[in-house]
């Protein structure tokens, strides 16, 4: 079992520049922008995917989630949980921190977390880029949004 001492999220700082190098933007150009040297861009991005990879983990060793694959580069990993018989996203965003989504087929109009679920997902659709139709619920949303996401990793291997 692996142990989780000092867990910590990444600083305002550190997830300004892992945001940035995950949208592809240059350690050169994010230094500029930042008034900051380029080493301190490789330090901070170091640094938070370091931190980010340690939250996935955690999280995934306390939802008993048997990971697949993780990428501490994006905030995501995914796994299963045997216990629900269920394909696990967890996700890291610098907006809602760690948040996980569970693959499930429901009834989202008869649901108390719908407009928690379509926060989640409209938050992670802006953070890939990814654009959700309207009018599907949440369910459906999810399915399409991670669809996405494993397509863009190459993670096609995943249900």
């Amino acid at each position: 079992m692996m142990q989780f001492r000092g867990l910590r999220y990444p600083t305002a700082e550190q997830n300004k520049v892992w945001f940035k190098r995950r949208k592809g933007i240059p350690p050169s150009k994010i230094a500029s922008q930042m008034k900051v040297s380029r080493p301190y861009v490789s330090q901070a991005q170091r640094i938070a995917e370091g931190r980010i990879e340690n939250l996935l983990r955690h999280t995934a060793q306390v939802s008993r989630i048997d990971l697949q694959h993780i990428n501490a580069e994006y905030g995501i990993a995914i796994g299963d949980c045997p216990a629900l018989d269920s394909t696990i996203y967890i996700t890291y965003s610098s907006k809602m921190g760690v948040q996980t989504w569970y693959s499930h087929v429901g009834n989202c109009d008869g649901c108390d977390k719908k407009k928690e679920c379509n926060e989640l997902l409209t938050n992670l659709s802006s953070d890939w880029s990814i654009s959700l139709p309207d009018g599907l619920p949440p369910t459906e949303k999810g399915i399409r949004l991670f669809d996405e996401i494993k397509e863009v990793l190459g993670w096609n291997d995943v249900e």
